[in-house]
C-alpha cells in the first residue's frame, strides 16, 4: 500500500436511521455521506483508502466502485471499532507509516484539519495523534481526559463517564492519525470491560501511552466538522451545514445566491462567476452552469444539465440531461429533457420536448438561433434546424427534421407553404 493510508469505518448498522440503505450512503446535498469522507482524506494527502464494510457491504462497495485507490475489508463480527480497525491488519501487514482512522458517517469533516494532523505527526514523531473538538454540547461523544499539565490521559466513552467526566466539553470525534505497525500492538491488548462489551478503538491511545509511546490530542476540529449522522434529524442538520458551505464557496467564487435559505444547490454542481441564482430554485445532480447566467426563481435544473454562458432559465423551467448553449433564453414554464439546444435559441412559454415514449428516452436537437413558439411540443426524436421557427402551439412529430430557416405551424406541424 502506498501511504499515507486512510482507514474509513463504514460497517455499522445505523438502526436509528430506520432504513434498508446502508447508513453511510444516505445523501447530504446529493452525495452519499461516505463520499465526502473519502474526498476529505484524499485532499488531505491519502494515497490509499481502506473502507471497512459490514452491514450493507454490497451497497457500499457498489457506491465506491469507481473511486480510485479504494479497497475494502469486511468486518466479519460486529465487535466494536477496535475490532473493525484490527480487521485491516492482514491487508496492511507490510505497510509502515501514518494512517488516518476516520468514520464514514461524519460527512462534514474537512481536509484541512486532517492535513494539519498529518503535518503535526511528522513534526512531533508520535505514535498517535488525536484530532479533538471543544463543543457546546458534548452529548454522545467520548470525553478527552487530561492531567493537570494538560497532557492527554485517555478517552472515556459517555456510557462509562463519571459525573465529573460528563461535564468535559473536549470530545473525541473519532479522527486519528496512528503510526503503523505500532497500532496493532495496542489493538491486540484491547478488552471488552466496558458498558457496551465491545473492543473500543478509543482505548488504543491510552494503551499506546502505557507502552511508552507518544500520544498527543489537539483540538483542531470545529464543532460543525464532527457532526455524526445517526438519525434523520442529524441528516437534516448535516444537509443544512453543507448547503451553507456550498453557498459560501459560490459567493467567494463570484456567484450571487439571492436567498440561500430558499435555494437548493447540489454538492456536485459547478457554477460560473456572475451567475445569479434566484430563490426557490433547485440545482440537483451533476449540473454545470456557465458564467453570467440567470437561474430562477422556481427553476429546476436536474442531473446532466449543462448551461453555456449567458443562459437564462426562468420560472418553472425544468431541464434534465440537456445542454443549452450560450445565450439560450427559456424564461418560463418549459420542460427540456434529453435536448441539445444551440446558441441564441428562444424557448417560448410552455415549450416541451416530449422525450419519453413509455419505454425509452429520445433526444431533441434544436439548432442555433431557432425560435420555439409558446406552447410548442417536440416529440422526440426530432431535429429543429438552425434559425427555424416553430409556431405557437405547433406539435412537431417524432422522426421529423425541420429544415434550417423554415417555419412550421399547426398540429401536426407543417411548413407555412403547405409542404411537409
Amino acid at each position: 500500500m502506498q501511504g499515507p493510508v486512510a482507514i474509513i469505518l463504514a460497517a455499522g448498522h445505523g438502526k436509528r436511521m430506520k432504513s434498508e440503505k446502508a447508513k453511510v450512503l444516505h445523501e447530504v446535498c446529493g452525495r452519499p455521506m461516505i463520499h465526502y469522507v473519502v474526498d476529505a482524506a484524499r485532499e488531505a494527502g491519502a494515497q490509499s483508502i481502506v473502507v471497512v464494510v459490514g452491514a450493507g457491504a454490497d451497497q457500499v462497495r457498489a457506491a465506491l466502485a469507481d473511486e480510485p485507490n479504494v479497497v475494502f475489508v469486511t468486518q466479519e463480527r460486529q465487535l466494536g471499532t477496535g475490532d473493525a480497525v484490527l480487521s485491516c491488519r492482514q491487508l496492511l501487514k507490510n505497510y509502515q507509516g501514518p494512517a488516518w482512522v476516520l468514520v464514514g458517517d461524519e460527512p462534514l469533516i474537512r481536509p484541512e484539519p486532517l492535513a494539519d494532523l498529518l503535518a503535526r505527526r511528522e513534526c512531533e514523531h508520535v505514535s498517535c495523534l488525536l484530532g479533538t473538538a471543544v463543543v457546546p454540547d458534548p452529548t454522545g461523544f467520548g470525553r478527552i481526559l487530561r492531567d493537570s499539565a494538560g497532557r492527554f490521559l485517555r478517552i472515556v466513552e459517555q456510557r462509562d463517564c463519571s459525573p465529573e467526566e460528563i461535564a468535559i466539553r473536549e470530545v473525541n470525534p473519532s479522527c486519528y492519525v496512528f503510526e503503523l505497525p505500532g497500532l496493532w500492538d495496542a489493538l491486540e491488548r484491547l478488552d471488552t470491560s466496558n458498558a457496551q462489551g465491545e473492543y473500543y478503538l478509543t482505548d488504543a491511545p491510552a494503551l499506546l501511552q502505557a507502552m511508552g509511546r507518544k500520544v498527543i490530542a489537539i483540538p483542531v476540529l470545529e464543532p460543525d466538522d464532527i457532526l455524526g449522522v445517526n438519525t434523520r434529524r442529524h441528516l437534516a442538520q448535516a444537509h443544512a451545514i453543507m448547503q451553507e458551505r456550498i453557498v459560501e464557496r459560490l459567493l467567494i467564487d463570484g456567484v450571487s445566491v439571492v436567498d440561500p435559505r430558499n435555494t437548493y444547490i447540489d454538492g456536485r454542481s459547478t457554477i460560473g462567476r456572475d451567475t445569479v441564482i434566484y430563490p426557490f430554485s433547485v440545482i440537483s445532480g451533476t449540473v454545470s452552469i456557465g458564467e453570467g447566467c440567470r437561474i430562477g426563481p422556481f427553476a429546476h435544473l436536474r442531473d446532466g444539465t449543462v448551461l453555456g454562458d449567458g443562459v437564462e432559465v426562468g420560472a418553472f423551467v425544468e431541464t434534465t440531461r440537456t445542454r443549452l448553449d450560450d445565450r439560450v433564453h427559456a424564461h418560463h414554464l418549459a420542460y427540456l429533457g434529453d435536448a441539445s439546444v444551440g446558441a441564441g435559441v428562444n424557448i417560448g412559454a410552455g415549450t416541451i420536448t416530449a422525450n419519453y415514449d413509455g419505454e425509452n428516452k429520445h433526444r431533441t436537437e434544436i439548432g442555433a438561433h431557432a425560435f420555439m413558439g409558446s406552447g410548442s411540443i417536440v416529440i422526440a426524436p426530432a431535429r429543429i434546424g438552425a434559425r427555424a421557427v416553430v409556431g405557437a402551439g405547433a406539435v412537431v412529430l417524432k422522426n421529423t427534421s425541420v429544415e434550417p430557416g423554415k417555419t412550421v405551424v399547426g398540429v401536426p406541424a407543417r411548413y407555412v407553404d403547405g409542404k411537409k
